[in-house]
């Protein structure tokens, strides 16, 4: 695996913060999390962990009316987002992994696909459980292994099945309330085969073993 390139434009992120240039896929899962948030916690404390170019977070602070710590390993991508979105109900920090989250502080924590960027994704996956409170919420995306298969992926460490991430969040005391997954992709026979950088439409869920990308919700017991 080569060097990363933790610029904004890299290619690893979405440059921008115009939702019209953002694929449906990602604002489906973000809008996801923001809805289920708002309706089970009031004015909660959230981390969008790694945020990107910030969008995600501007849609939960939005959404939740809570406040929001948002964290990405692109210092470029963290001041482009201060710079450009004034929202006081976030924090922005650049952060690479491996590094600390407080223990039991955060009602909810979405983590993007993420997970796959983690050479050491069993910490990763730790990290962001310590850190819920009882009764909070993890929302996790990360490529499907059986649908998009890793093949040296040039940014990620590891692609993932479905009973990965299940085993990964029962090793954590985390209870599986909500899955599906999303396409970012059109498949042939099965198989991821051609990317759009802005497909727009893809913003319905499919079932979890259907789609490109996994999506869960989890609870913490």
């Amino acid at each position: 695996m080569q060097k990363k390139d933790y610029s904004l434009k890299s290619g690893e992120r979405y440059s921008t913060l115009d939702l019209n240039l953002i694929g449906g896929d990602h604002l489906l899962r973000y809008k996801y999390a923001a809805n289920r948030a708002k309706e089970i916690y009031a004015s909660p404390y959230g981390a969008d962990i790694f945020c990107g170019s910030g969008y995600g977070a501007e849609i939960l602070a939005e959404t939740t009316q809570g406040n929001i710590l948002a964290i990405d390993g692109s210092l470029e991508a963290i001041e482009n987002a201060s710079n450009k979105i004034l929202s006081p109900n976030i924090i922005w920090a650049a952060k690479l992994f491996p590094f600390n989250l407080p223990k039991n502080t955060f009602d909810f924590i979405t983590s993007m696909e993420s997970l796959e960027h983690v050479k050491d994704f069993e910490a990763f996956f730790w990290v962001l459980s310590q850190s819920l409170k009882i009764g909070g919420t993890l929302f996790i995306s990360s490529p499907h292994e059986k649908i998009m298969p890793y093949n040296g992926y040039i940014w990620h460490y590891k692609h993932f099945l479905p009973e990965e991430i299940r085993d990964l969040a029962k090793s954590n005391n985390l209870i599986e309330i909500n899955s599906f997954s999303t396409n970012s992709s059109i498949l042939k026979d099965g198989k991821s085969c051609l990317f759009y950088p802005f497909q727009i439409s893809n913003d319905q869920p499919v079932e979890l073993n259907k789609g490109d990308t996994l999506f869960f919700e989890f609870r913490k017991n």
